[in-house]
């Protein structure tokens, strides 16, 4: 696994980290290790159409796309 350090954080945002980390019962390290992923998560290639895609390799053919609809859609109600 690969280090950084990461220098210069305001204090103001490093205690709100550390509050952040606190509620979510993690280190501060962990809260930015969590936040990291979160971040580039779509640029790792481990979204849900790129699994789609390595499941049925094979079965749909190479040159399919998943385009991700730019929709807004209403969220359900549930009454």
């Amino acid at each position: 696994m690969s280090q950084m350090t990461v220098r210069n954080i305001p204090s103001v945002q490093y205690e709100a980290l550390k509050q952040v980390a606190a509620e979510n019962n993690r280190s501060a390290e962990a809260e930015v290790r969590l936040a990291i992923a979160h971040l580039v998560q779509h640029k790792t290639g481990e979204g849900f159409g790129s699994k789609l895609k390595a499941k049925y390799r094979g079965v749909i053919g190479g040159g399919f796309q998943f385009e991700r609809s730019k929709d807004v859609s209403e969220p359900m109600v549930f009454e």
